[in-house]
């Protein structure tokens, strides 16, 4: 767990849920962010602790509860860039629709959220496999909108071979790859 905003592991104890509302409801910032980790939560405190204007308290609630809305989960993403941030993007809701707007992003990390967005267009897809993040590159190589050409071309770059995995590789190169068990160079046309 991210220790970024000043907490600590400490010993399990039973869960008060009044101290957790007390702490949620403080005009501290330490306590509403020891609320903010609690995975049980109540809806009510979740909503409110959600649209805080203090970073630590939004993103530990991101990092913590499973019911994190999407809003929260992106906006936390954006924000902050500190330890863990990547795995905001593994939490449950975390939105995939609208992140193709992202591709252009001077971050590369935010630039790889359009990788996620299953309507990200081909134009932009391809050309995120041409990115010089190697991360970007290699989100972009397994989307499905990826021109056909591409993963065919992707295969003989040791960096992003793994486009083996797209589902847009057409059926001669997939057999040619099975024929060969991936050993050997694909003919050339």
């Amino acid at each position: 767990m991210d220790h970024a905003f000043g907490f600590h592991p400490t010993p399990e104890v039973p869960r008060d849920p009044e101290t957790v509302r007390r702490n949620a409801l403080s005009n501290h910032p330490l306590p509403r962010r020891q609320a903010a980790r609690d995975h049980l939560l109540p809806p009510d405190l979740v909503a409110r602790l959600a649209a805080h204007d203090d970073l630590g308290v939004r993103v530990l609630l991101a990092q913590n509860h499973p019911d994190a809305p999407a809003s929260l989960l992106l906006r936390s993403f954006l924000e902050y860039t500190g330890p863990e941030r990547t795995h905001l993007t593994t939490r449950p809701n975390f939105p995939a629709k609208g992140l193709a707007a992202f591709a252009d992003h001077d971050d590369p990390e935010v630039r790889a959220l359009a990788t996620r967005d299953p309507e990200t267009e081909p134009a932009a897809v391809e050309r995120l496999t041409h990115d010089p993040s190697p991360a970007v590159r290699a989100a972009a190589t397994r989307h499905p909108n990826l021109p056909q050409s591409r993963p065919a071309e992707l295969l003989d770059d040791d960096e992003l071979a793994h486009a083996a995995a797209n589902p847009a590789l057409d059926s001669d190169t997939i057999h040619w790859l099975v024929k060969t068990d991936g050993r050997q160079a694909r003919p050339t046309a």
